[in-house]
């Protein structure tokens, strides 16, 4: 996107050397300014509308246009009463001057939204570190001086933080529908059992609650949704797991497994960490959740919606 407008800007600017100083090509019969005139009073009807929404006299349209006329060698405009109709080819030109309209404003919207963001800071809540830092990378890489707060927490403490406005938007996977939220999804989670590479269980393509019976398990602090799905499946299965370990971010889990102190239990695509670590699919646990940015609804701040949208760009 924004490749897209520095395009916009350069052929804008070369439109403008094309068009007023005739420096790179034979003069042209028009200038920048006559066609944003024209386009002017083509939105509005008439050139007293159009002379307020450029600022200027009726009579500086008018000659404006006028001019245009004289250069072009053909009517624009027929006065017809009280009323200016366009004439066949000048609805041509202005299908062509619209979209040079369309690209100054958003080169306008574009230049605003980056002073906006360099004295901005974008706060934000996550349980782990992918896939929000990966996302945050890419997004603040075009808004080098935009100064990004993250705060990690659990679950309930990311959700909550968000409701309360403490961070501007929530990274997080199984957010419940809520009409306070707006929601984008940003990736697809599953459950999933960690073992150090150094364990028996390594070597298997999945495992079933029913075989941790007899091992070293870790489990997460109140208020982790991944914790409260393994109580859920344990729940289900009438079977009981007692923890050695409590810890109370999923990083942490990380850590624990590295160190072989047991079997933890985390998103899929939660960690940077690549190696030290085995990923096991749950039997019980096969069902895929949606990690998505939230924010409240009627926050009407644009970094968020730029965040989002750019989602949608990736």
């Amino acid at each position: 996107m924004i490749s897209y407008y520095l395009t916009c800007i350069t052929l804008r600017l070369v439109v403008i050397l094309m068009l007023d100083h005739g420096e790179m090509m034979t003069k042209k019969p028009y200038t920048y300014n006559q066609l944003q005139i024209l386009n002017t009073v083509l939105e509005e009807g008439n050139y007293t509308q159009a002379a307020k929404c450029l600022g200027m006299s009726q009579s500086a349209v008018s000659q404006a246009i006028t001019r245009l006329e004289t250069n072009l060698d053909v009517k624009l405009f027929i006065q017809r009463g009280r009323y200016l109709v366009p004439t066949d080819y000048c609805l041509e030109i202005g299908a062509l001057t619209s979209k040079m309209q369309e690209i100054e404003s958003g080169i306008d919207a574009l230049i605003e939204r980056s002073e906006v963001f360099e004295a901005s800071v974008l706060k934000v809540g996550m349980c782990s570190a992918m896939p929000g830092t990966e996302i945050l990378k890419q997004f603040t890489a075009a808004y080098p001086k935009l100064q990004t707060e993250i705060y990690f927490g659990n679950f309930q403490e990311t959700f909550n933080r968000v409701i309360a406005g403490d961070v501007d938007v929530g990274i997080l996977a199984n957010v419940p529908q809520d009409d306070r939220l707006k929601l984008k999804k940003c990736a697809t989670q599953r459950l999933v059992a960690l073992c150090s590479p150094d364990h028996p269980f390594a070597s298997k393509k999945a495992i079933s609650l029913n075989e941790l019976v007899s091992e070293t398990v870790i489990f997460r602090t109140q208020g982790s949704t991944t914790q409260k799905l393994i109580d859920n499946a344990l729940k289900k299965l009438e079977l009981t797991l007692t923890p050695t370990y409590i810890v109370n971010t999923q990083e942490s889990v990380f850590d624990a497994v590295h160190q072989n102190l047991g079997i933890g239990f985390a998103w899929s695509e939660s960690a940077t960490r690549k190696e030290g670590v085995i990923k096991l699919p749950i039997i019980e646990l096969s069902s895929t959740y949606d990690e998505v940015i939230f924010s409240l609804k009627e926050s009407s701040n644009k970094i968020v919606s730029a965040l989002m949208n750019s989602l949608e760009e990736a």
